[in-house]
């Protein structure tokens, strides 16, 4: 007579291999979850710290009055933006593939080290609207992220560099201004 209390061969096999298609699906969850945390990561310390240069430049448009702005300083692997306010005080943007600092009228220096992402330094888009006592500039800096598949054809403008500003268009010297930097 045959003692069935036993697993057969048979049995062990299809239970580890059931097993192993749980454990498989489990790792590669833990791995999306992983990831998802790492990118979540990422993209807060990134908006925080481009949230702080943002303010610390607007703060300096909105207190004082801008004259010009200027980007022929910048080269093939460096752009460079200048302020000029009324008070013959200026504020500098520098921004290389990998780093953005910005150097306030009052010499306070704010630097973001990006990582995975760059910085289209090529050329800053700039749209200026002037009207008979007014004017708007919209200065845009684009910034590529590797985990959104943002690039120079698809560029997601969420994650871009945007400095705006609204002012008398007596202050202000230039009648045209479409891009600055290297590129223009």
């Amino acid at each position: 007579m045959l003692n069935n209390k036993g697993m057969s061969l048979v049995e062990v096999i299809i239970s580890i291999a059931l097993i192993s298609v749980v454990l498989v699906f489990m790792i590669k969850l833990l791995i999306d979850v992983n990831n998802t945390q790492t990118n979540n990561d990422y993209a807060k310390d990134n908006q925080t710290i481009r949230t702080e240069i943002l303010r610390a430049i607007h703060n300096d448009l909105n207190t004082k009055t801008l004259r010009s702005v200027d980007g022929s300083s910048s080269t093939s692997d460096t752009l460079v933006i200048r302020f000029q306010f009324t008070d013959n005080t200026h504020s500098q943007i520098t921004a290389t593939e990998t780093e953005l600092t910005y150097r306030s009228p009052t010499n306070n220096i704010r630097r973001w080290n990006m990582v995975d992402c760059t910085l289209d330094y090529g050329a800053a888009d700039v749209y200026l609207s002037k009207e008979t006592n007014i004017y708007t500039l919209t200065i845009d800096i684009e910034i590529h992220t590797v985990n959104e598949r943002n690039d120079r054809n698809n560029n997601n403008t969420l994650d871009d560099i945007l400095i705006s500003y609204v002012g008398n268009s007596s202050d202000f010297t230039l009648d045209s201004l479409n891009c600055l930097g290297y590129a223009c």
